[in-house]
């Protein structure tokens, strides 16, 4: 259990433009189980998966998080968020996650998203890498010409054109409201006027768009219609699942032999006292080891994050 520790870096925290404090920024990816197209931007889809995220940015009293940019391929998620505390971040991924899931299995009878994987990410240059990582998913994988053509669900039509992010969230009690993504600035970006920061969202998309271009002229294909991946089958796979290994965070070497020499450090002690706390129950005279600071427990994390939200 504890080799999965969840951990946070906080001296590599960025300052929030809109919260005004530092927060720990991370890029999360979720898949969907057995890599199955359920996602397919189909309009009614894109609805939904705008609405649980406009949703969940009107839940500040359970919990507040900056978003910063996003996006949904058939067959994962990725957001890029920013939290004050850890335990934020898996409060926001636990809703927004049952939330999808719960909506998008009216239509597919099966579980959909498999465990996210969040990276933190250690710098704001590095946080800008993200974000136009995140921008030209559907032009890395050549189904756009550009990231302006996008019709996933994702944060370029309000990054590109200032177009307002829209979605429909269905309540319990079966009524429909209308709801509207906020995209936050990204740190380092806050002093930045709305013509320069399109502008710069402009020329990522554009130099996006140049780098993906030859390798398209290079497999003969025509220049792609955007509208073509609504009607793709959400039960096919994708050809090739050939991914690179994920880094540890997304930051500089030094910062990633950093990260990995604190999480091993942090796993002893987590280890230390997960023993500590399975001699306790069996007998309670024992002392009690507390679990380092500025982690979560994957054992523990749930009824952790329940209690902040009903205590919320």
């Amino acid at each position: 259990m504890a080799e999965l520790l969840r951990i946070e870096m906080d001296d590599c925290r960025l300052q929030s433009p809109r919260l005004g404090c530092p927060v720990l920024v991370f890029e999360v990816t979720s898949k969907v189980t057995d890599d199955l197209f359920l996602l397919v931007p189909r309009h009614e889809i894109v609805a939904i998966l705008n609405g649980v995220l406009g949703r969940a940015q009107q839940k500040t009293a359970d919990f507040d998080f900056d978003l910063y940019g996003y996006y949904f391929m058939s067959n994962h998620l990725h957001l890029l968020i920013g939290v004050v505390e850890l335990v934020d971040k898996s409060l926001v991924l636990e809703w927004v996650n049952r939330e999808i899931a719960k909506r998008i299995n009216k239509y597919h009878d099966r579980q959909l998203l498999t465990p996210n994987h969040a990276i933190q990410v250690t710098s704001e240059a590095h946080a800008l890498e993200r974000l136009r990582y995140l921008m030209g998913q559907a032009t890395a994988q050549l189904k756009t010409r550009h990231p302006a053509d996008d019709v996933f669900a994702c944060a370029n039509p309000a990054l590109l054109r200032g177009e307002p992010l829209t979605g429909v969230f269905r309540h319990a009690s079966g009524v429909e409201e209308q709801v509207t993504v906020r995209l936050d600035r990204l740190p380092g970006l806050g002093d930045l006027t709305p013509k320069a920061h399109r502008a710069l969202m402009w020329e990522l998309a554009d130099g996006i768009a140049a780098e993906h271009r030859p390798r398209r002229k290079k497999a003969g294909l025509p220049v792609p219609d955007p509208e073509a991946v609504r009607h793709v089958d959400p039960w096919t796979r994708p050809k090739e699942r050939d991914r690179s290994p994920a880094p540890v965070v997304h930051g500089t070497p030094e910062q990633q032999a950093e990260w990995r020499a604190l999480h091993a450090a942090l796993r002893e002690a987590y280890t230390e006292a997960h023993i500590a706390y399975w001699n306790w129950l069996a007998n309670p005279s024992l002392p009690l080891i507390p679990f380092p600071p500025g982690t979560i427990p994957p054992s523990h994390a749930r009824k952790k994050l329940r209690a902040l939200a009903e205590s919320g």
